[in-house]
């Protein structure tokens, strides 16, 4: 069950991450400045969720690949 929730939790956090991009992408004028940085901070939070899962998913491929050669 653990791996069913890592991947919800990272499809669920990538599309937040791309919500609030597009928000302040395309948005901004109508947010005040409190408001951009709240959604810039909770960017910066998910960008970092999402490469540490993508970085943990890249290990095992590795591993993987590796254990295949041998």
């Amino acid at each position: 069950m653990k791996k069913k929730k890592d991947d919800e939790s990272f499809g669920s956090s990538f599309k937040k991450l791309e919500i609030i991009l597009e928000k302040l992408e395309n948005e901004i004028e109508d947010h005040s400045l409190e408001e951009i940085i709240k959604n810039y901070e909770e960017a910066q939070a998910l960008l970092k969720f999402c490469r540490k899962k993508l970085e943990e998913a890249e290990l095992k491929i590795e591993k993987i690949g590796a254990e295949e050669e041998n």
